[in-house]
C-alpha cells in the first residue's frame, strides 16, 4: 500500500466540536407544536440507550409532564413493542428495508414508519498481533473480504498475511442474532450462505472486543467508538484503491468510508397514518439540532441537511428547503 494515499487520524473520530457545529447547522431548533405528556416507551437497540438516554434527559426538561422508560435489549424484537402500545418508540441499529416494513406492518395490523436518524461508523479490528495492515473494499460485494473474481477469504493468507496465522482460517466473532449489528457484520464481514466457517457468538460488542484481543485469528465488525483496547487494532479501509482511510478520521464519512450503518427509529401509526402528540413530539426533537446533536456526544454521525428533509417527507411534515 505505498502508493495510496494514507488518511490521517489527526482531528479524529473522538474530536466531536466541529461535528456538533455541523450537526447544528445541518437541523433546524426544535420548536415544539403543542405540549406533550403522557407516556413513552423507547425499545430496542443496545448501541442506542446511551443516545435515547441523552435525548430524553432534553426532552424531559422541555417537556416535563412526560415520563419515560428506556428499555433497550436489542434491535431485532423491538418492533413487536409497537403493537402494544401507540406510544412506543423502536430503536434499531440498522437500516429498515421497505419489505421488512410491511412484514412487520401486517404482523401487526399497524401502520409502521421507519426514519433514518443517523450514523454509526463501524470499524473491522483485528488482534493486535495480526500483522495485516489494511483491507480494501469490494464495491460490488460490499464487503473488504473477497479477493481478485469476487472469491471469498479462507484463510489470512489469501490477505497477504505472513507468519503463524497465514494458514489459519479467519475466525469470526459476531454479535447474537438479535442485536441490529448481526446482520450488519453478516453482510459487511461475507458471512451469508457460506458453511464451513468458524463463528464465535458474543452477548455484546465489550465481549466481541475483548474475544478478538485473546485470539491471533480472530477478526470483528464494531462500533468505532466502542473500539479501544491496547489488546486489538482498527484496520483501515481502502477506499477506491487509492485512499486509505481510518474509521477513526474526522473526515472519514466525507472521503467515502463505507463501513457504516444507518440508525432507524420506528414508530406506528393508526389507519390515518397519525401517531400520538407525544410521538410526534419526540421525533420533530429527534430530527432537530438539539437532537441531531446529542448523536455527536455519543461518537456517532448526525444527518446532512438533504436526509433531515427527507425524514420529514416520510412522516408527512411540511418543511421549507
Amino acid at each position: 500500500f505505498r502508493s495510496i494515499k494514507i488518511i490521517s487520524e489527526v482531528g479524529a473520530f473522538s474530536r466531536k466540536t466541529n461535528v456538533a457545529v455541523q450537526a447544528l447547522s445541518n437541523a433546524p431548533p426544535y420548536a415544539p407544536e403543542q405540549p406533550a405528556k403522557g407516556e413513552l416507551e423507547l425499545v430496542g437497540s443496545t448501541l442506542m440507550q446511551p443516545l435515547a438516554t441523552l435525548w430524553m434527559e432534553d426532552f424531559s426538561k422541555i417537556h416535563p409532564e412526560v415520563r419515560h422508560i428506556i428499555n433497550c435489549q436489542g434491535s431485532e424484537e423491538s418492533f413487536k413493542k409497537l403493537g402494544n402500545s401507540p406510544n412506543a418508540v423502536g430503536l434499531l441499529s440498522r437500516e429498515v428495508t421497505q419489505e421488512e416494513l410491511e412484514q412487520w406492518s401486517k404482523e401487526l395490523q399497524r401502520k409502521l414508519i421507519a426514519i433514518d436518524i443517523g450514523y454509526d461508523v463501524l470499524a473491522i479490528i483485528t488482534n493486535k498481533q495480526n500483522p495485516i495492515r489494511a483491507l480494501a473494499w469490494n464495491p460490488k460485494l460490499k464487503t473488504p473480504l473477497s479477493l481478485s473474481g469476487d472469491k471469498p477469504v479462507q484463510t489470512w493468507g489469501d490477505l497477504g498475511v505472513y507468519g503463524p496465522i497465514a494458514d489459519k482460517p479467519l475466525s469470526y466473532v459476531v454479535i447474537q442474532p438479535s442485536h441490529g449489528l448481526r446482520s450488519v457484520a453478516n453482510r459487511m464481514l461475507n458471512l451469508v450462505d457460506r458453511t464451513n466457517l468458524t463463528i464465535i457468538e458474543k452477548e455484546s460488542q465489550a465481549d466481541i472486543i475483548d474475544a478478538v484481543g485473546s485470539q491471533a485469528a480472530s477478526i470483528a465488525i464494531v462500533s468505532a467508538n466502542r473500539a479501544y483496547s491496547d489488546s486489538i487494532q482498527v484496520v483501515p479501509i481502502v477506499v477506491d484503491g487509492q485512499r486509505l482511510v481510518s474509521p477513526r478520521s474526522g473526515r472519514a464519512v466525507g472521503l467515502g468510508y463505507p463501513l457504516l450503518r444507518k440508525l432507524t427509529v420506528l414508530v406506528s401509526a393508526n389507519e390515518e397514518g397519525k401517531y400520538p402528540n407525544t410521538v410526534d413530539e419526540l421525533l420533530r426533537f429527534v430530527l432537530s439540532a438539539q437532537g441531531q446533536e446529542a448523536l455527536v456526544k455519543d461518537g456517532l454521525v448526525p444527518l446532512d441537511r438533504s436526509a433531515i428533509y427527507t425524514q420529514q417527507e416520510k412522516l408527512g411534515w411540511e418543511s421549507l428547503k
